[in-house]
C-alpha cells in the first residue's frame, strides 16, 4: 500500500448460508456420494427431529420443528454446508 498498489478484498459472511440447508436435499446428497445406509441413517438423526423455542424474560415460546440447516458451532456444521 505504501507503494501505491491497489489492494482488494473480498470478504463472504456465511454464518446465514448454515441455515438455509435443507435436511432432505443433503440426505439425498449423502446417499448420491455413496454414504453407506447406517451413516446415512446417523446424518439423519443427527438432522431430524430437533426443537427450536425462544426464551424472553422467562417466557417461553412454543416448540417448533428445525426444518433446514445445520448446527452451528458444530465441527459437523462446516463439513454439511460443503457438501
Amino acid at each position: 500500500m505504501d507503494k501505491g498498489h491497489l489492494v482488494d478484498m473480498v470478504l463472504i459472511e456465511l454464518q446465514k448460508a448454515f441455515d438455509t440447508v435443507d435436511h432432505g436435499i443433503l440426505i439425498m446428497k449423502l446417499k448420491a456420494m455413496g454414504f453407506s445406509t447406517s451413516a446415512v441413517r446417523w446424518f439423519a438423526s443427527y438432522l431430524f427431529h430437533r426443537l427450536q423455542f425462544f426464551d424472553v424474560s422467562g417466557v417461553y415460546s412454543t416448540e417448533a420443528g428445525i426444518t433446514c440447516g445445520v448446527p452451528q458451532g458444530s465441527i459437523l456444521g462446516p463439513l454439511l454446508f460443503l457438501m
